[in-house]
């Protein structure tokens, strides 16, 4: 979870923080497993972590083996259920991958957010919830190293990267996999990560964050200290 250390301290400061997945994890970790178990089972880790970290979690439902096709043949559907998510949830702030992100579904996720919440506060595009108050302003988070990215806000999680660590290993049926198929170690990877974001900006552990670069997601400096302790 690349920004849970940020979402802890803001529950912590009180604010209401949601997550919203956009794939059920149908094709990941468990081999062997039937893809409708392994979506209970990424669902259900991800309830425990959300749970852990005391934020509400939003599940899109979209198949790993069918998202990019929603994206292409059934975007306008797509676009409209997750404009409605963002009606729900009318979010002054956003939080998403960067759009050259290493995934491919994590830079389609990133585009439909910030589509869908461009026109959620327009009255006349079409939904089933009331338009949201305003178009939320957007950050991107870092993506697992070596992928480049330059942040341009840091945020000491030092205080919160152990619970870091804790949701992190609610996902325990990544941790296996991701060792095996990727020889990677995810919480060596996810320490790293934290520690040289932490270096950058004097501190034991931070998560980094960059600029959206569209009309009217920047927010003033001021704003976004509402959103970081």
């Amino acid at each position: 979870m690349h920004l849970s250390g940020t979402l802890a301290r803001q529950v912590q400061r009180g604010l209401d923080v949601t997550i919203a997945v956009a794939c059920n994890g149908n094709l990941g970790g468990l081999p062997g497993a039937a893809r409708e178990e392994r979506a209970a089972v990424r669902r259900g880790e991800m309830e425990r972590a959300c749970a852990m970290l005391g934020v509400r979690l939003e599940w899109l439902g979209a198949g790993d083996d069918d998202f990019m096709e929603r994206m292409t043949a059934g975007y306008a559907a797509t676009e409209r259920g997750c404009r409605d998510l963002v009606r729900r949830v009318d979010p002054d702030l956003i939080l998403t991958h960067p759009l050259d992100d290493y995934h491919h579904h994590h830079r389609a996720a990133a585009e439909l957010v910030l589509n869908a919440s461009t026109g959620a506060s327009n009255p006349s595009a079409p939904g089933d919830a009331p338009a949201s108050r305003l178009v939320p302003y957007a950050l991107h988070f870092a993506p697992m190293p070596p992928t480049p990215f330059a942040p341009a806000v840091y945020v000491d999680i030092t205080a919160t990267f152990a619970l870091k660590l804790e949701a992190l290993r609610c996902h325990a049926s990544q941790h296996q996999y991701l060792r095996d198929h990727h020889r990677t170690d995810i919480f060596e990877q996810v320490e790293a990560a934290a520690r040289l974001h932490g270096a950058a900006c004097g501190v034991a552990y931070a998560e980094a964050f960059a600029l959206c670069q569209r009309f009217n997601r920047v927010p003033p400096i001021h704003k976004l200290a509402e959103f970081f302790a």
